[in-house]
């Protein structure tokens, strides 16, 4: 069935440009094809991913840095301490969700003068 549709699309596409009916694509020629914007995602997961993109959905760590940003201009621009205060903890605690989502938020160095009472209370 599948080379059916296949020679079906072929005589159509092959129609359409005998009579001139075809997209005009001469500004494509002699071009290079535009950057691969994918060519760190595994292979097999790069449908999968660009479906999501054509979704309109992002990553979340994507999500909590454009959320950052939009506070901190909050902050920046607020005037009342009340104000400032409430931005100021949204903002720590979207930074804190950020490193939990990079796995660094329980890192302690073994330098510090908490690392022994984090080794006893694991």
């Amino acid at each position: 069935m599948l080379t059916a549709l296949h020679r079906i699309a072929e005589k159509k596409i092959e129609q359409a440009i005998a009579e001139g009916k075809g997209p005009d694509l001469s500004h494509w020629k002699n071009k290079p094809l535009p950057e691969d914007t994918m060519k760190n995602v595994p292979a097999d997961l790069r449908l999968g991913y660009k479906m999501l993109k054509n979704a309109g959905y992002i990553p979340e760590e994507l999500a909590l840095r454009k959320e950052i940003v939009q506070t901190e201009e909050l902050l920046a621009n607020a005037i009342e301490e009340r104000d400032k205060y409430k931005h100021l903890k949204r903002l720590n605690y979207l930074k804190f969700k950020l490193e939990c989502r990079r796995g660094r938020s329980l890192r302690v160095s073994e330098e510090s003068p908490y690392f022994g009472k984090v080794v006893d209370r694991v």
